[in-house]
């Protein structure tokens, strides 16, 4: 007897994911071309605009009106720099962005206001995230410097900041959890740190024992990492190899070692993963992938079987690379089973990264060699059963 085709709710990225239209973007130059997290500058705030980069322009959408054009918010001169990164504020700052240099500049923006209210510069600025009323910075050096952004001077800001240095070098990704807790990052060397905003100077022994020590470490370099929203105990991560590979590991941070999970832990693909992201409808994640690894072609020719009197039959058939099935694509996961669910592509280039809205029913996945942010829909509304009508009930049969 076969085993039956599985069945997916209505809101399921299964039946939901689909094109909805693109915007035009582009990326200034920085950075080297085998970085392996290219720079992406784009992010979605709390107030539903897009903020993104087009060179050296920031503009931003309003994603709750279909007609809405993009609008100019700010140039980067270039005394400054490129622009590098784009991060959208959480709740607590749901109305600022953050922009971040090639030359370490920092500015934060009031998006209602349409002027910036703070600026200041730091080395060699990597990543960038948001925690409750704290903007967490990290850099070349493996430095983690945490910032308050209600304070409105760039001096005190300075004098009041808080710095870390764990990592041995440049950190990728970082992400604080939904509750404000735990922050994770994840380096160029494959080392992710999970730290407790109550003690931020230790980070905590979780993950594999190495050395006598528990550690969360990957391959290659992280380039996402996300925190499960309905069971805030695992963070999942994902790598990007050299070789085009990548692997996505989930961590139970409030785990001692001793338990063994009943579910997978470790997924390897053959695509570097660039983005992840959960559901906070379903119980699903998506990850976003680059181009893949591609196996060389066999080394021995393939002479084909042809007549006698074809004039080709001694011209030798070479076989086309293989490429990843997954290859500048969106996957679907269960969670926390990890079985596939879907594998939609999304672009013929690299997907350098992705963001999901605030509502978590559309994403937004960014293709800087297409100079395209194409958005998608991603989840639908959980629409619970109908229940049963009075005349349903005591319906007279």
């Amino acid at each position: 007897m076969t085993p039956a085709e599985p069945t997916y709710a209505a809101h399921s990225a299964y039946h939901v994911l689909r094109s909805v239209n693109n915007i035009d973007y582009s990326v200034a130059p920085a950075g080297a071309a085998t970085d392996p997290a290219p720079a992406s500058p784009v992010s979605w705030s709390q107030s539903n605009a897009v903020v993104f980069g087009r060179g050296n322009r920031v503009h931003y959408k309003n994603m709750a009106d279909t007609e809405d054009v993009a609008q100019q918010l700010c140039k980067i001169t270039s005394s400054m720099g490129n622009l590098h990164l784009v991060q959208c504020g959480n709740k607590e700052q749901a109305n600022i962005v953050a922009l971040a240099t090639s030359n370490g500049w920092i500015q934060l923006w009031d998006l209602v206001a349409k002027k910036m209210v703070m600026n200041w510069k730091m080395k060699n600025v990597t990543s960038m995230c948001f925690g409750d009323n704290m903007l967490t910075i990290g850099d070349e050096k493996g430095s983690l410097r945490h910032y308050d952004p209600r304070v409105n001077d760039s001096t005190k800001v300075k004098e009041q900041l808080k710095k870390v240095s764990r990592h041995q070098g440049r950190i990728l990704t970082g992400e604080w959890r939904e509750d404000g807790k735990y922050l994770a990052t994840g380096d160029q060397n494959g080392l992710v740190l999970v730290w407790d905003a109550r003690r931020p100077r230790v980070p905590l022994e979780v993950g594999e024992m190495v050395q006598r020590r528990r550690k969360m470490q990957h391959v290659g370099a992280v380039t996402a990492l996300t925190w499960c929203p309905w069971h805030s105990k695992y963070l999942v991560t994902g790598d990007s190899t050299t070789e085009g590979t990548g692997t996505i590991r989930v961590w139970d941070v409030d785990s001692n070692g001793n338990s063994t999970s009943e579910w997978p832990t470790k997924v390897e693909l053959d695509a570097q993963v660039t983005s992840l992201h959960f559901s906070p409808h379903i119980r699903e994640l998506l990850s976003t992938h680059g181009p893949g690894k591609v196996a060389p072609p066999p080394t021995t020719p393939v002479t084909p079987i042809t007549p006698i009197d074809d004039p080709f039959a001694s011209a030798p058939l070479f076989v086309d690379p293989f490429t990843s099935r997954i290859s500048n694509s969106a996957v679907v996961h269960q969670f926390p089973t990890m079985r596939h669910v879907t594998t939609v592509p999304i672009a013929k280039k690299n997907i350098a990264g992705s963001v999901l809205s605030p509502n978590g029913h559309r994403i937004v996945f960014a293709v800087p060699e297409e100079s395209q942010l194409k958005v998608w829909e991603v989840w639908g509304k959980f629409k619970a059963p109908r229940p049963p009508s009075l005349y349903e009930t005591c319906a007279i049969r």
